[in-house]
């Protein structure tokens, strides 16, 4: 599973959770499988669409196919981690998509290097949910992708 573009298993609409076609897509990049399918159940409650990867390739893969509104990105991830992808991605065509920065490294100098490489946002663990939903929100209202 680690090397699929997404496992869809998660996508909008799954367990139940009705999402609007037009729900602004947000990619969850997050190794811990736990962790990745409670952020994005409780997107999809709050009526965004998600996708969950588990590995930074995977995710930049998911970045281009699927040009998601919002990335929550893990810092730690196997096969590329969460600076390489936001580095690369800032330097794409797609650089405009917000990313949030989510990861157990917080030290002053772990979050200046997440915005040295571009991230809009960065939010350490462990993090309470509401606060995590009221930062994509912001994020995504900056950005001009309101739900």
């Amino acid at each position: 599973m680690a090397n699929s573009s997404y496992d869809s298993r998660f996508a909008a609409g799954a367990n139940g959770v009705m999402s609007n076609a037009n729900a602004p897509l947000v990619l969850v990049a997050e190794d811990e499988a736990d962790t990745a399918r409670l952020i994005a159940y409780h997107l999809r409650r709050r009526g965004y669409a998600a996708i969950i990867v588990r590995n930074g390739v995977a995710a930049l893969n998911a970045v281009f196919e699927r040009k998601p509104a919002l990335v929550i990105l893990d810092r730690m991830m196997p096969q590329m981690n969460g600076l390489e992808v936001c580095r690369l991605l800032k330097a794409s065509p797609l650089r405009q998509i917000p990313v949030l920065m989510l990861t157990a490294m917080a030290t002053t100098e772990n979050k200046l290097e997440g915005f040295q490489v571009g991230a809009d946002d960065y939010l350490t663990k462990p993090f309470e949910m509401r606060e995590l939903l009221a930062r994509v929100v912001a994020l995504l209202r900056r950005a001009g992708q309101e739900p």
